[in-house]
């Protein structure tokens, strides 16, 4: 499998990596908060078999630097503006994990006749869609890197965290904005609460959502198999057998 590394660089001096791999129809791949491209390892082989895939590291992740003390989804959706601008990009799917699936909404809400198939997996809309359990863990993780944060590698860590630890702004009328076809997939583990997934399916006018027994917050990682047959039979309009 051929990857083509590129970047682009924001007004602001952020650099934004990305990498390219296939052929055919866009299919952007956003990852969560704390991640990179690579948590999408076990999907970007077998997408790649159908789609031209682009991974992109989140500013402030993997690759990608960030200049900015606070970060928003506003910001961040206006990032993969950018990127899908430079590519020259009219129209696209995303499959987005957890902030990567508040980022497309974002930008599907905002740019509604870009995207033709839109994934979410558990995603979230207000802090308080996590399970306390998760609430707690977040501010204990805020609490850490604020600590850390003295040293260079973790300079910016703080501001990522705190991204968790408010709403998204992304409304009802906001999702009732988004005419892609859309799937909403959630393990039933997940750290998101299930009436809150199900409230992001019943906004957005074209979705169907489906609620896999088993899986947590990981699934893509942890059963890419089944992970990778859902999404590819939702992106495909067919049934998929891996």
């Amino acid at each position: 499998m051929v990857v083509e590394k590129k970047s682009v660089t924001a007004s602001d001096g952020s650099k934004l990596f990305y990498e390219i791999s296939g052929s055919g129809f866009p299919l952007f791949l956003l990852h969560g908060n704390g991640g990179s491209g690579d948590y999408f390892k076990y999907q970007l082989p077998v997408f790649s078999r159908y789609f031209k895939v682009y991974t992109v590291d989140l500013r402030g992740h993997g690759y990608s630097t960030n200049t900015q003390k606070t970060l928003s989804f506003y910001l961040l959706s206006d990032d993969l503006y950018l990127i899908i601008e430079k590519e020259n990009i009219h129209s696209l799917n995303i499959v987005g994990f957890s902030d990567g699936a508040n980022i497309a909404m974002r930008f599907a809400a905002d740019h509604p006749s870009m995207i033709k198939h839109l994934v979410l997996n558990a995603g979230n809309t207000t802090f308080k869609g996590m399970t306390a359990l998760a609430q707690i863990g977040v501010y204990l993780e805020y609490f850490w890197f604020s600590l850390l944060a003295v040293f260079p590698k973790w300079r910016n860590r703080p501001a990522i965290t705190r991204l968790m630890m408010k709403d998204t702004g992304i409304t009802a009328e906001d999702l009732q904005l988004i005419t892609a076809e859309t799937l909403v997939i959630v393990g039933k583990r997940d750290v998101i609460k299930l009436r809150h997934s199900m409230y992001i399916a019943d906004e957005i006018p074209h979705a169907a959502f489906v609620l896999v027994h088993g899986q947590g917050h990981l699934f893509a990682q942890k059963n890419p198999k089944l992970f990778n047959t859902h999404i590819l039979s939702f992106l495909l309009e067919k049934q998929v057998i891996l």
